[in-house]
């Protein structure tokens, strides 16, 4: 199961490239404020202007996910990901949103609005 949640945190890691679906992409690893649980971010070509350095300050949103595997001591253990489809790096001041969520928030009309 995975929902759309958003997170805050501060990068515990200088960022890591590997590649994924056949593009490259960088996972940042933060401690989340609001729970103090360690979330790895996978952040998508499009979101790779903005620079991301361990110890920033970074509001994430996108869709999590968890996994079950072992931790370098051999314990189970649960692990926390987020699939960036915006990033915001508020200690460097850059933001950035994938293609898909710059469509969805064009197209809008504002019709729906409540008030």
């Amino acid at each position: 199961m995975s929902e759309y949640i958003t997170v805050a945190g501060i990068v515990q890691f200088d960022p890591r490239t590997r590649t994924a679906a056949g593009k490259e992409v960088r996972d940042v690893a933060i401690r989340s404020v609001a729970n103090n649980k360690m979330i790895s971010i996978t952040l998508w070509p499009e979101m790779q202007s903005t620079s991301v350095n361990k110890g920033d300050f970074i509001v994430a949103d996108g869709k999590y996910s968890q996994s079950m595997g072992q931790n370098k001591d051999g314990e189970q253990t649960t692990y926390h990901n987020l699939s960036a489809t915006t990033f915001h790096n508020i200690t460097g001041n850059g933001t950035t949103t994938s293609p898909a969520v710059k469509a969805a928030v064009s197209s809008d009309t504002g019709d729906d609005f409540p008030f």
